[in-house]
């Protein structure tokens, strides 16, 4: 009989020792209610939104051009001081101006970019400087008698055609912004060629 109070103290020292690895457990880290340690936090993705971007062009009075083609080779927008390159857009694609006059536009795409407030889009175009080879330029002119000449840039394709504008992409929303190439104020004749001189006026939809 003397024993068993020995047995008791062992069972009572288990029970203890189960207990203290509980509470160890309890106060360390990644347990519920105590937090993960600064460096175990998960990181946050980025905030995005989208930009849908749509293209259209005024009226061209000139009865003898039946089209303007530009092809964008890559698309870019100006916010927080620096560039950022549209991944979502995979040119090249042609478009004919001509054909989005009177309230036609065509979809460049639904851009997933970093949300926060823009100040320029910036096209970069397929196209050559004055001087340079024309062929395989992806911007030109076609006539009624379905003849074309290339269109010249006097920078070429470097630094590309920015359209100002402010505007804002919302936290998981999406903004809708229309560049206007206007080329009948952007298409000009020097001596034998022909310029291309875009003037981009970006619109907002509120």
């Amino acid at each position: 009989m003397e024993i068993k109070p020995f047995f008791s103290v062992l069972i009572v020292l288990a029970v203890l020792a189960v207990l203290g690895v509980f509470i160890y457990r309890g106060v360390g880290p990644g347990m519920p209610g105590q937090g993960l340690p600064e460096e175990g936090l998960p990181e946050q993705g980025p905030r995005l939104g989208v930009l849908q971007v749509y293209l259209c062009d005024a009226p061209l009075d000139a009865e003898n051009i039946t089209g303007v083609y530009i092809t964008i080779d890559e698309i870019q927008c100006h916010g927080d001081g620096q560039w950022a390159t549209c991944q979502d857009f995979v040119g090249p694609q042609t478009y004919d101006l001509l054909e989005l006059t009177e309230g036609n536009t065509a979809l460049l795409g639904e851009l997933e970019l970093p949300a926060g407030h823009y100040t320029q889009i910036r096209f970069m175009l397929d196209i050559e400087e004055e001087g340079a080879s024309p062929a395989g330029s992806g911007c030109y002119l076609e006539f009624a008698d379905k003849s074309s000449v290339p269109l010249f840039a006097p920078s070429g394709g470097r630094t590309g055609y920015k359209g100002v504008g402010h505007f804002e992409v919302p936290v998981n929303g999406t903004v809708e912004v229309t560049a206007d190439f206007d080329a009948s104020k952007a298409v000009v004749v020097a001596g034998s060629s022909y310029i291309l001189k875009p003037t981009i006026k970006l619109i907002v939809s509120q």
